[in-house]
């Protein structure tokens, strides 16, 4: 990943998100093999962080679509990405929390087969977060 490209997906991360903690170059560079993105004119238009956090879990961070770029595909197609990474990582769910009241995102996720699990109130942000899972390998397989 080249630095630029870095720097791009943690402005756009930051802007595009409620964060309580904001993302730097730094950290996207050193956690690069996590990130997905799309580059629009040598521009990164579109990005997803995508890491394993348990043997079985690997959790999708901060969709994010600057707002040039929205209503073409690019967040369903690096949702359906992530997943696939998901799968390759070998892990058994795939997880997000999403803003309460983000209903693109919720439809979205809901609409490549994630379904709301649960939802907490989060302290640092003041926000009302759900939860939404996807099981990739189900019992028995």
């Amino acid at each position: 990943m080249k630095r630029h490209h870095a720097e791009q997906i943690a402005a756009l991360i930051n802007a595009r998100n409620a964060l309580t903690k904001q993302y730097t170059t730094d950290i996207v560079l050193q956690n690069a093999d996590n990130f997905l993105y799309r580059l629009a004119d040598a521009e990164v238009s579109a990005c997803v962080e995508v890491k394993r956090v348990q043997w079985y879990q690997a959790e999708i961070n901060h969709m994010s679509v600057s707002e040039a770029h929205l209503r073409k595909g690019l967040g369903r197609s690096l949702v359906r990405e992530a997943i696939a990474k998901a799968k390759d990582l070998n892990c058994r769910v795939a997880q997000c929390t999403i803003r309460t009241g983000n209903e693109e995102s919720e439809g979205l996720f809901l609409s490549e087969s994630f379904i709301r699990t649960s939802a907490f109130h989060n302290v640092r942000s003041g926000n009302d977060v759900a939860v939404f899972q996807l099981v990739l390998v189900p019992a028995g397989a």
